[in-house]
């Protein structure tokens, strides 16, 4: 066993660096090969909304979907069981397109439910290389191999590939983007500004709350290359990004103004998403006690249901009925700030630990595996702040507290599910090498 430990050790920290990352990327991508092949599901997959709409993209009826609401009104019901005949925003737009090519090649076949798990196991498999390189701008080359191993064994981020939602696509993209965003502060130019702002579009057309956050962190990372480097002309440097950064996003936007004739941005309903964290029946999480999903329904919504069945089934349908929920969500704070407060407190509680209304979260493996992470991530922030007042890396610590207080904020408007959790946290693995190490002195003094 003494010499295993010493073989593996000795790869892990003494190899060489190609060696290691090769090592490392094979690794990741057999065992998200090897999750594909014991879970998935090619026969009978759950797509949800990005199904939905790449299926309707695949029949002809445009990037549409029904709002999944169950009627009460019987015309209602036996529309929305028809082809949807208007197109809508409910979803970013490039998972959906994703799919949608992959049927265009493969047809809608177990073929390309197959393809689309197997580009997600690639996705995945590249994270640990990402993370290897974002930790290596601020930390030593041990603690960032330890970081890129744990990404490898992150098993609840590496499930991800079972799954339709584009998650392991957008746990890299939020890899890369931090890391562009630090070598913009520590190397301030016009190239690592550009991809800056082009990274942090793809996020904002993969998850659409990265729009605000995005154009944050280009103005973040502007003023701290100024104050680190004073002559530098910050402005000269945002500007091409947020160009960029619009640029990319903008045609979705265009084509959503001209559909809807109002400014929607990415998607047409956040409030739908806020109002499903923030409801008489809420629980912090997209699922109850009993492990029901969170969701408009007659039993508990008698009165959302009858407000949706009396507008007009149009083009705006959508955007009406998130105003509903933009009424019922102030309305609700208003009535009752206490359990307001109450559910954001819960929130903040699950990210930290486990969405414990989900019913896989109660696992006890689970819960390991997810403190494994949370723990030396928020351990690694605390040491990289530390850090910061002495070796000048205070900018670093700036960055990652800023995504992760947005994303704090953003839970407690909407909700938690693993998923969030998850990309959360993934976006936090260049820091848990810091972390471990802070661990390991620890206990060492012990």
């Amino acid at each position: 066993m003494k010499k295993i430990f010493l073989i593996v050790s000795g790869w892990i920290f003494s190899s060489t660096r190609s060696r290691f990352l090769f090592g490392v990327t094979v690794t990741a991508l057999f065992i998200r090969l090897g999750i594909i092949i014991v879970a998935g599901n090619p026969q009978h997959p759950e797509m949800y909304e990005h199904g939905a709409i790449a299926d309707n993209l695949y029949h002809g009826h445009g990037f549409a979907m029904h709002w999944p609401y169950a009627s009460l009104d019987p015309q209602r019901i036996a529309l929305m069981q028809k082809p949807p005949q208007f197109e809508g925003a409910f979803m970013p737009p490039i998972n959906p397109y994703q799919i949608f090519f992959i049927y265009k090649i493969f047809g809608e076949t177990p073929v390309a439910i197959w393809i689309i798990m197997l580009l997600g196991a690639l996705y995945s498999s590249l994270i640990p290389l990402a993370v290897f390189h974002t930790a290596k701008l601020f930390s030593s080359e041990n603690q960032s191999r330890i970081s890129s191993l744990i990404a490898v064994f992150f098993f609840p981020a590496a499930f991800a590939v079972t799954t339709f939602s584009g998650s392991s696509l957008y746990q890299l993209i939020v890899v890369l983007t931090l890391g562009c965003a630090i070598r913009s502060v520590q190397n301030p130019s016009n190239k690592n500004f550009i991809l800056l702002g082009f990274s942090a579009a793809i996020m904002t057309l993969l998850r659409s709350e990265f729009l605000i956050i995005g154009a944050v962190l280009i103005i973040a990372a502007g003023i701290l290359a100024h104050i680190n480097k004073k002559k530098i002309n910050s402005l000269r440097l945002i500007i091409p990004a947020v160009f960029i950064f619009a640029a990319i996003i903008s045609p979705w936007t265009i084509r959503n103004y001209f559909l809807f004739g109002k400014f929607v941005p990415i998607v047409d309903h956040p409030w739908h998403e806020i109002w499903r964290g923030n409801n008489l029946y809420a629980s912090g999480s997209t699922y109850d006690a009993i492990g029901n999903s969170v969701w408009e329904n007659s039993n508990q919504y008698p009165k959302v249901i009858r407000a949706l069945d009396s507008l007009t089934y149009d083009k705006n349908f959508d955007l009406r009925a998130d105003s509903i929920f933009h009424h019922e969500v102030l309305a609700f704070i208003h009535d009752h700030p206490a359990r307001f407060a109450e559910l954001s407190a819960i929130k903040i509680f699950s990210l930290l630990t486990i969405d414990y209304h989900h019913t896989a979260s109660r696992n006890p493996l689970y819960f390991i595996l997810m403190m494994a992470i949370i723990i030396p991530s928020i351990l690694g922030m605390i040491a990289l702040f530390r850090n910061s007042r002495t070796s000048g890396n205070f900018s670093i610590f700036s960055l990652y507290s800023i995504f992760f207080l947005y994303y704090c904020v953003i839970i407690v408007s909407t909700f938690i599910l693993p998923r969030y959790q998850i990309y959360i946290f993934s976006a936090l693995l260049p820091v848990t090498g810091m972390g471990i190490l802070t661990l390991k002195q620890k206990f060492s003094t012990i």
